[in-house]
C-alpha cells in the first residue's frame, strides 16, 4: 500500500507548472486586446487612455512573471536546452527597448542606449531578452523619468547594464549574498522572482571555468539603481 501512494503522489511542480503555462497563454491572448483597445483610445485621446495603459503595463508584468517561473521550472529540471548563438548586442537592446516604449513614454520616461554596433557575444538570445524586459518593467515602477542600457566588454566578461534616476535598491537588498536570500518585502511586493531568475540565466551561462552572474548597486550615471548581468 506504501508502494502505491508513493507512485501516485501528486507531483506538485508539474501542475504548478502546468497551470502557469495555462494562466500565461490565457493572459497572452487578454494582452492582445488589450493592446488594440489601448491603441484605439490613443488615436482618439480618450480620457480613460492613461488607466488603460496602467493596466496594459500590469498585465505584462504579471505574464513576464509567469514566463520567469515557467522558465525557471525547466532550467532547474534540464527541459530547457540553451540556444546559443553570436548574438549582436545593439540589435538585441533596441529590440528589447521597443517592446517596452509604449508603456515608457505613457509613463514620459525616456531611454538611453550606450552600446557598441559592433560589439557580438555568444548568448541564449531569449533568454537574456527575458532578463532585460524584466528589468526594464521593474525599473519602470522605481525611476523618475529616465533609464540607460548600457553594454560593454570588461575583464573578458559581457556586461549588460540597465540604470534609473530613482531612489536606488533598499539597503536590504544590496546587504550581499545571492537572490536565493534576499528577503521577500511586503510593503514593496517584491518577491525576488524577477532578481532569481536573472541570476540563474547569468549562471546558465560558461566559458570554460567561468559562469555568468549578476549585481545591483546604487549610484552610476543616472544616480538610482543599476543591475548588472556580466557573461563569459
Amino acid at each position: 500500500m506504501e508502494s502505491n501512494n508513493k507512485e501516485g503522489k501528486l507531483d506538485f511542480s508539474v501542475v504548478l507548472a502546468s497551470s502557469v503555462h495555462d494562466m500565461k497563454n490565457s493572459l497572452g491572448v487578454l494582452i492582445n486586446h488589450l493592446d488594440e483597445v489601448v491603441e484605439t483610445f490613443e488615436e482618439t485621446e480618450h480620457s480613460s487612455s492613461k488607466l488603460l495603459s496602467q493596466l496594459q503595463y500590469e498585465a505584462k508584468r504579471v505574464n513576464n512573471n509567469l514566463i520567469q517561473l515557467l522558465s525557471l521550472y525547466r532550467l532547474e529540471n534540464s527541459l530547457y536546452s540553451l540556444n546559443i548563438s553570436h548574438a549582436p548586442l545593439y540589435d538585441l537592446i533596441d529590440e528589447v527597448v521597443s517592446q517596452n516604449m509604449a508603456l515608457m513614454e505613457y509613463k514620459g520616461i525616456s531611454v538611453e542606449i550606450d552600446c557598441p554596433d559592433d560589439l557580438y557575444w555568444f548568448i541564449d538570445r531569449e533568454l537574456i531578452a527575458g532578463v532585460l524586459s524584466s528589468t526594464m518593467n521593474n525599473s519602470f515602477r522605481y525611476t523618475k523619468d529616465m533609464l540607460r542600457v548600457s553594454v560593454c566588454e570588461k575583464d573578458s566578461y559581457l556586461s549588460i547594464c540597465v540604470e534609473d534616476n530613482g531612489v536606488g535598491y533598499p539597503a536590504l537588498m544590496l546587504g550581499g549574498g545571492s537572490s536565493n536570500t534576499r528577503q521577500i518585502s511586503f510593503t514593496t511586493g517584491s518577491t525576488g522572482l524577477g532578481l532569481y531568475f536573472s541570476e540563474m540565466v547569468a549562471r546558465f551561462h560558461k566559458n570554460k571555468d567561468k559562469e555568468g552572474y549578476i549585481s545591483i548597486a546604487n549610484g552610476g550615471v543616472l544616480g538610482g539603481g543599476i543591475f548588472c548581468i556580466c557573461l563569459p
